[in-house]
């Protein structure tokens, strides 16, 4: 009969093989679920548009532009009026003095927070979006300049214009389709020989980063909780939730960033070699990662 000293000694001496296995077990998994969730991406392409999760997606976005215009990263927060420029020339490598009179098309404008920023550093732009809400705002935030135009579209369908531009700005969109490939294909078409695509994608958790399986972990709790309630029924959840201070960030200015991120069906998380594989297939190069990021900010160029 072994002592407590005895099986402790043991207990320590077994714990780093046990725990190689482990992480190993757990790495295979990973990568396994990852390889499974692009194919059932695929596979589901076909009928997605018929999905009631495809409905709910843009029903959801609807909802958001027209009753939360407000938030940390919208213009209305006078601290990321000031950062919006800087991103789009950090984010895209590309000086500010490279903006002015380029045609940039932004798909997926939302409330148009993007445009605007875009259109501040001298481009001429067009905001293309499926929701009407989220385009009236991109329309009355961009008045003031003469170049800016809109458009209403799905961008899984081809785009209804000839065009190319020297910049094609696509931020937070991919993963919300339901079908990132085919609306990645889309957008790819637009960029000019010479022109620059860039793309913000949700991405998997990257190993060795504990907030990263943290905070996906919060979103699919909650969005769990919450899917088959309408848009104002989540709305109320998510600020009771706020008040009881239940979510990792508090206050009224975090609404609409987890409404965005909670409400919405569809939210795929790509692996970079998926979004890489793609860039490359469509002959873009000089493809760069622009932020240390869990989601992917990258910037390619048509050669």
């Amino acid at each position: 009969m072994k002592s407590f000293r005895q099986l402790v000694s043991w207990a320590i001496r077994r714990w780093p093989s046990r725990r190689r296995a482990l992480e190993a077990r757990i790495r295979y998994l990973e990568n396994e679920i990852g390889r499974q969730a692009a194919l059932q991406r695929y596979s589901a392409a076909p009928i997605i548009r018929d999905l009631p999760s495809t409905r709910q997606t843009k029903t959801s976005f609807n909802y958001q532009w027209k009753n939360l215009p407000t938030g940390r990263h919208t213009l209305e927060n006078e601290r990321f009026c000031q950062e919006a420029v800087d991103n789009v020339c950090r984010f895209t490598r590309l000086a500010p003095e490279w903006f002015p009179a380029r045609n940039v098309v932004d798909i997926g404008s939302g409330a148009g927070r993007y445009s605007w920023a875009l259109c501040m550093l001298g481009a001429r732009v067009l905001s293309v979006d499926q929701s009407v809400e989220g385009l009236e705002i991109a329309r009355q935030l961009c008045k003031s300049f003469p170049d800016h135009q809109v458009l209403q579209a799905d961008c899984l369908a081809p785009f209804p214009m000839d065009e190319k531009f020297d910049l094609v700005w696509s931020f937070g969109v991919i993963h919300h389709t339901g079908d990132g490939y085919k609306a990645f294909q889309n957008m790819a078409r637009l960029v000019k020989p010479g022109g620059f695509i860039f793309l913000m994608v949700y991405g998997e958790p990257r190993r060795g980063h504990v907030e990263d399986y943290e905070e996906i972990n919060e979103y699919m709790d909650w969005r769990k909780l919450t899917q088959n309630l309408d848009p104002a029924q989540k709305l109320a959840i998510l600020r009771e939730a706020m008040r009881n201070r239940r979510l990792r960030n508090f206050g009224e200015e975090y609404i609409h960033g987890y409404f965005d991120a909670i409400s919405p069906s569809i939210n795929d998380l790509y692996s970079w070699q998926e979004i890489e594989g793609w860039l490359l297939e469509q002959g873009f190069g000089k493809i760069q990662r622009t932020l240390d990021s869990r989601n992917h900010h990258v910037v390619a160029q048509r050669e």
